[in-house]
């Protein structure tokens, strides 16, 4: 049975992200959103342990 993946967050999104240091509202939602979807890739699985850290270092400030 193939899986399918929602490109919820995308590389191109990650590098936006990095590239201005934050986090904001519509990023976090569509984490939780894709977290919650049972069917991610390992890609995208890969893309949200990326920011995460982002955030546990430091790297990225959390805006609300």
């Amino acid at each position: 049975m193939q899986t399918q993946t929602f490109p919820f967050l995308t590389e191109q999104i990650v590098e936006r992200i990095f590239a201005s240091g934050e986090l904001t509202r519509d990023d976090r939602q569509r984490i939780q959103s894709m977290l919650l979807n049972e069917s991610i890739g390992e890609n995208e699985l890969s893309l949200v342990e990326r920011v995460m850290e982002g955030v546990v270092k430091g790297i990225l400030d959390v805006l609300n």
